[in-house]
């Protein structure tokens, strides 16, 4: 491989760079900054979008991309855990890691390695549902469907349409917790560090083995760097199954996310309505006067035409003609859009729910599969259930509107109506008669359970609407009772049918609300036993004694299937002109190590190791430092076969090896003109680098493995731009 390297970019950034993380899949660098600001940019150094911090003081503890380059993961100082869409910056999924007393100290995402995947062997994630389900519409503003012009898979909110292997975004927390999670979504592990080492522990790195059999942890503990080896076997063994849990997981998750967006809607479109504001003057007008006089004056009115002079006052000088014309056209409006959401969006993606639950229902039929790992047949029977009765609500909501628009409308062109008689005006329009027989039944019906009390406070209440009590957290004030329903009847007479597990109950008294929110924990019940099992499997094989380390050690890992083991490079304290470079043996837990050093091991004349990074399997990234008045950073890009000869057992005394002697290649330490670095970021899939200098406010980025004429005829074009560049502030 050539050592040559081009620098492409040089910028000086406003705000103190932190974090730098390169994506695998495209030419895209991470950056975050001291004020808890995240941008993307190009390697043209072109910004693809910036995300402002979620709230004031908060900074970023951790970038990691997903294998496939789509989603960005970003933890933050207060606990809370963010993926984002690449292409578009919204936020699919966040999750929160509690309170301050420990913050979220590491992230990373890694992938199954095993070329070779079994996923093909079942069609749990071929997504045929297309073919018998309703497409997911979007949600307009004006809350009626509106054109897919996005041509966005409503359906695949959370971004898992597309993933065939297994990845595990794997959280640390400052109190020794590591969260592992399936695509970033289900949450499959919670590994605890031992007791001993668990509370005054820093992790620093985390690598699973690309058999996924072993999760390593490299961790800083009171002055010693500690690996922790994790048997994480079962992610192996199961890998189809658990791939095709966590692939239902989210699906159900991405379609929760839209029932949450309807929900919303509906409870916007309800707020929008003006009938409050009239139920509000009644509830005035109702507070003044003695109880059950409103409702028996109304109908004196309707019945007899005669009206007391409090009525007369309220009617003309409250309600007016203009507001009660305005109010009919309010409430239809309203209405009618509660319906439109309800029976393209609510009823849709309730179907959607019931759909892959009786998929997650066939698959707990294979119990050599599934069973195993705690998926219980019941559990999702019972959830599937639970999505029947929320369908069955919405449609008594539906029954509601259309009961509800019919009384309104007799109601409101009666009370228009006596209004105009009695403000002695001559009634403007002809399509007011008297009123029908049926809407005399609605109207009486209406005013005779117009009273109610609160049930809080002796304040009485004028219940107009009967919508609203579906769409608050608590029981409805004026269910439909079951006497009226032959079905439900037809149940009371015949119990050994009615609690047949296959019948869908209706939840007499419970509202809309409460029944959605009873759905998303019954959902999210459903795949509490196979978290359980999965993290009940997951165990502790040993704990390594690596070296002596300082408070913040550098560490970088990467499992090599080959020989099944662990390279690891370490600069173990500040202010060292060396790294330590093991190779550990996974099978036996033996490892061979040696100390590189560059010049001499004096800090005064060595070169001073800095940052490391693996680039590939073969080469490590560092940065170091010269030493003296020509302080200048100086890379280099590491062979480590030169080290594998000339590694000695553990058991052995370290052997400290001049770098400068093994690095045969010419130009192999590379000086970077006019820079002191204190960070850098590589990509050996991408054959990229970024470097950070010292203050923090100046990043440059490399192209590498150029050919050494490519990189010359570069060389003069680099720094004519470098001056202009140096100005531009980003």
């Amino acid at each position: 491989t050539s050592n040559g390297m081009r620098q492409l970019e040089e910028r000086h950034m406003a705000t103190k760079v932190d974090i730098m993380v390169w994506s695998n899949k495209m030419d895209l660098l991470a950056l975050s900054n001291s004020k808890g600001e995240v941008a993307l940019h190009r390697l043209s150094w072109q910004k693809v979008w910036s995300l402002s911090p979620p709230a004031e003081d908060v900074i970023v503890k951790g970038i990691a991309w997903r294998p496939d380059g789509k989603v960005i993961a970003i933890g933050y100082s207060n606990n809370h855990l963010i993926l984002v869409d690449v292409e578009n910056k919204e936020t699919t999924h966040k999750t929160n890691y509690g309170e301050n007393d420990h913050v979220i100290s590491y992230i990373c995402w890694l992938e199954d390695g095993t070329a070779a995947n079994s996923n093909s062997n079942h069609n749990f994630t071929e997504g045929k549902e297309h073919n018998y389900l309703p497409k997911l519409l979007p949600i307009s503003r004006t809350f009626g469907s509106i054109s897919d012009e996005s041509n966005e898979v409503l359906e695949d909110t959370k971004k898992i349409i597309d993933q065939k292997n297994l990845n595990l975004l794997i959280v640390g927390l400052s109190n020794g917790k590591l969260y592992i999670n399936i695509f970033g979504l289900f949450e499959c592990g919670i590994v605890e560090l031992p007791e001993e080492i668990k509370y005054n522990s820093k992790i620093l790195g985390v690598e699973i083995s690309a058999d996924l059999k072993n999760m390593f942890v490299s961790i800083a503990n009171e002055g010693k760097l500690k690996l922790s080896v994790y048997d994480i076997s079962v992610l192996s063994l199961y890998s189809w199954e658990i791939h095709a849990l966590a692939y239902k997981y989210g699906q159900l998750m991405s379609l929760v996310d839209y029932l949450d967006n309807t929900m919303h809607s509906i409870s916007e479109a309800y707020e929008n309505m003006l009938l409050l504001e009239m139920e509000s003057k009644l509830s005035q007008y109702a507070d003044s006067m003695p109880e059950g006089t409103v409702s028996a004056d109304f109908l004196d009115l309707l019945m007899f035409g005669t009206q007391t002079d409090a009525l007369e006052t309220f009617l003309l000088h409250d309600l007016t003609d203009k507001g009660i014309k305005k109010l009919g056209h309010s409430i239809e409006l309203s209405h009618t859009n509660i319906q439109k959401l309800i029976l393209k969006h609510l009823q849709a993606v309730g179907q959607n729910i019931a759909y892959h639950l009786s998929e997650l229902r066939g698959m707990a039929r294979l119990t050599e599969c599934f069973k195993l790992l705690g998926v219980d047949e019941s559990v999702v029977a019972k959830s599937f259930t639970e999505t029947g009765a929320f369908l069955v609500k919405a449609n008594e909501v539906i029954l509601v509107i259309d009961e509800s628009v019919k009384k309104y409308k007799a109601l409101f062109k009666w009370l228009y109506e006596v209004i105009l008689r009695l403000s002695d005006e001559r009634i403007p329009d002809l399509n007011l008669p008297g009123a029908s027989e049926q809407d005399i039944a609605f109207i009486a019906d209406y005013l005779y359970n117009l009273e109610g009390s609160t049930g809080t406070d002796k304040k009485k209440h004028c219940y107009l609407d009967h919508l609203g009590q579906y769409l608050a957290d608590q029981d409805l004030n004026n269910p439909i009772p079951s006497t009226k329903n032959p079905w439900e009847n037809f149940m009371k007479m015949n119990p050994c049918i009615m609690n047949n597990p296959s019948i869908i109950q209706r939840y007499e008294n419970l509202s809309l609300v409460q029944q959605y929110k009873r759905l998303k924990q019954i959902l999210s019940d459903t795949f509490k036993p196979p978290q359980k099992v999965i993290r009940g499997s997951i165990s502790l094989s040993s704990i390594i004694d690596i070296s002596p380390v300082d408070d913040m050690p550098k560490v970088t890992m990467i499992h090599v299937m080959e020989n099944n083991k662990l390279l690891i490079g370490i600069i173990p304290k500040m202010n060292t002109t060396s790294f330590l470079y093991m190779t550990i043996f996974v099978k036996d837990n033996t490892f061979l190590k040696s100390e590189i050093y560059f010049k001499s091991r004096d800090p005064a004349i060595g070169l001073k190791t800095v940052d490391l990074q693996i680039y590939t399997s073969e080469i490590m990234s560092v940065l170091l430092e010269q030493p003296g008045e020509e302080r200048c950073a100086v890379f280099v890009q590491f062979p480590l076969k030169y080290i594998h000869d000339i590694a000695v057992d553990n058991n052995e005394p370290t052997r400290y090896v001049d770098a400068c002697s093994l690095l045969l290649e010419p130009g192999a330490l590379r000086p970077i003109d006019n820079m002191v670095a204190c960070k850098l970021a590589v990509s050996g899939i991408r054959k990229v680098a970024v470097l950070l200098s010292e203050n923090m406010h100046k990043v440059r980025t490399y192209e590498m493995e150029v050919e050494e004429d490519e990189e010359e005829e570069d060389m003069e074009t680099t720094r004519e731009s470098d001056n202009s560049s140096l100005q531009q502030s980003i």
